[in-house]
């Protein structure tokens, strides 16, 4: 019996990838992202919309290093990331008052803007995948998911 039950949670894994690996490519298609920027009249590509979402959920100023961290990418990359968004009036860097070495990085009003009309978008798409779908799984999904996240967050 527990082979039977193993080999039913390895297919059940195996299908949960297969969808992930597929909604994570449909979601970051340049031609959804195209779309939502372009609606904005905004250039901010997927790594930029990730970078503001970090920095809107921390609600204050946050080092170049501590982005990085949080999105497990590498410092210059977030470097040039935040100065594109820079350029558009998305964020704003200053010197840390401590450590002049240090850059921070937040949100500006547009930025906020910019990000929560991105995210509306998304979610009424994802509201209307799921407009059906028993409560019960998609709180079961959801904590699924973000215990892979937190999983894969821990092992970087």
């Amino acid at each position: 019996m527990a082979d039977q039950q193993r080999d039913q949670q390895e297919s059940a894994i195996a299908d949960l990838m297969e969808a992930m690996t597929s909604f994570a490519y449909a979601m970051t298609r340049s031609q959804v992202h195209t779309s939502l920027a372009a609606s904005l009249d905004v250039k901010v590509d997927r790594a930029g919309v990730s970078l503001m979402r970090v920095l809107r959920k921390s609600g204050e100023p946050l080092r170049i290093g501590d982005i990085a961290g949080l999105l497990l990418v590498r410092a210059p990359h977030v470097t040039r990331q935040a100065a594109l968004l820079e350029e558009q009036g998305l964020v704003l860097r200053t010197r840390h008052t401590e450590d002049q070495r240090v850059q921070l990085v937040q949100l500006t009003e547009r930025g906020r803007q910019v990000i929560d009309h991105v995210d509306s978008a998304v979610l009424e798409r994802v509201r209307r995948a799921l407009e059906n779908e028993d409560v019960v799984d998609i709180r079961t999904t959801t904590r699924l998911l973000g215990k892979l996240s937190d999983d894969t967050r821990e092992r970087t």
